[in-house]
């Protein structure tokens, strides 16, 4: 009979299993909803012990009956309660009103050289400035939202941009004024302030949205010696209506190169920080040279493209003819989302939405390649000092609301 003895105390304890793959010799008290309660077997008058059900695979019992966990349990159940919880509007700080008040200020003498030479003539461009919605929220009691008009910039635009490659020129001297601006945000705080680019948008007058997280990954390799390998690796994900589509289903080479050579891989950021007190541009036109050229034309990807209101469609004007519109007639109105947080994992985050629209416009003769040459030519005096945001808008897009308006529609 004592034979039996070691065959009965094997199978007189519980073995619990962690999902770690530790594995106890116990003698399970309770089993409840969250948590399973045990005593150690080796010490059964010794204190209870408590585990999250969510980190116990198995328990086996004395008699050989088996219990088996899933991970809905009291550890999944916690990690829920502290997954990200939806974002918040932010608030706007007490100057926030102000801002609004002394952005939308009409500059009374910025058109008055042009509605001064105003002739019975089609006019061949067309600019105007921006105003920005009273609901908007410009400060906050953590960022701060400023616009900065672009002096030099390219002409490719998110609007005709299908993610592939451009031919055209990048340098410094081949960039003139576009009439685009760019979008700084400033952390007010003593902390990083995170921002979710996958998060923020620029949602268009017709509806379509931008998103100002890039998920194109582009390799540009440089081979040594006459030529350049260029890969311009596989694409993935899409932005959107509206934002830089992918269009690279593989790998595309162009041009030869050696079979040794360096790699570059340019990839976005998903979340990027502004450090206190510091100062971020969300987007600006930023090629990535796949080949650049000493005689004829370079080639390249956009990466980010500053802003515009390139595909506004606004009234078609007569040389120095100027009209003012309100916040509700204005032809085109665009809203900004920008997603941010003070934590990095963004547990927590607030929404910052402001909206832009067109406040006037009026008819030059000519389109004109520098910024000073514009204001120049709208004020009339040739240091003006505009404080506006100046845009400029297409002319194809004028002449199809004057069609639009001639047939009815």
């Amino acid at each position: 009979m004592g034979a039996l003895i070691p065959a009965v105390n094997g199978f007189a304890q519980d073995v619990l299993t962690k999902r770690n793959g530790d594995e106890l010799e116990v003698k399970v008290i309770k089993v409840s909803t969250d948590e399973v309660e045990y005593k150690k077997w080796s010490n059964p008058d010794g204190p209870s012990y408590v585990l999250p059900k969510g980190d116990v695979f198995m328990i086996k019992y004395q008699n050989g009956d088996k219990d088996v966990f899933n991970e809905t349990t009291s550890t999944a159940k916690a990690q829920a309660q502290e997954s990200t919880s939806a974002p918040t509007k932010a608030t706007p700080a007490a100057e926030n009103a102000a801002l609004i008040e002394a952005f939308n200020k009409t500059e009374e003498d910025l058109f008055k050289g042009a509605t001064a030479k105003r002739k019975d003539k089609k006019a061949a461009a067309f600019y105007g400035t921006l105003g920005v919605g009273t609901s908007s929220v410009l400060s906050s009691d953590d960022v701060l939202i400023s616009f900065v008009n672009e002096k030099k910039s390219l002409s490719e635009t998110p609007y005709k941009y299908d993610g592939g490659v451009v031919s055209g020129l990048v340098g410094d001297k081949y960039r003139f004024f576009e009439g685009k601006f760019y979008i700084e945000i400033t952390n007010k705080t003593s902390q990083t302030i995170y921002i979710d680019k996958a998060n923020t948008f620029r949602i268009e007058p017709d509806g379509n949205y931008h998103v100002y997280y890039n998920a194109q990954q582009t390799t540009v390799n440089q081979g040594g010696g006459s030529g350049g390998g260029i890969n311009l690796g596989a694409v993935t994900g899409a932005l959107g209506i509206g934002g830089v589509v992918n269009t690279l289903a593989g790998g595309t080479t162009v041009g030869g190169g050696k079979e040794h050579s360096a790699s570059t891989t340019y990839t976005d950021q998903k979340v990027v920080a502004i450090p206190p007190y510091g100062k971020l541009v969300l987007s600006k036109d930023d090629p990535i040279v796949i080949k650049e050229s000493t005689l004829g034309t370079d080639k390249f990807k956009m990466a980010s493209f500053s802003e515009d209101f390139r595909n506004a469609v606004v009234p078609f004007l007569q040389v120095g003819e100027y009209k003012a519109f309100s916040e509700q007639d204005s032809p085109a109105t665009k809203r900004y989302i920008i997603t941010y947080s003070t934590d990095p994992e963004f547990k927590s985050s607030k929404l910052l939405e402001f909206s832009m629209y067109i406040k006037d416009v009026v008819g030059l003769r000519r389109r004109y390649s520098y910024f000073d040459d514009v204001i120049e030519e709208s004020s009339g005096q040739k240091d003006y000092n505009a404080k506006s945001i100046i845009v400029l808008f297409s002319r194809n897009l004028a002449s199809k609301f004057k069609l639009s308006k001639a047939i009815g529609q």
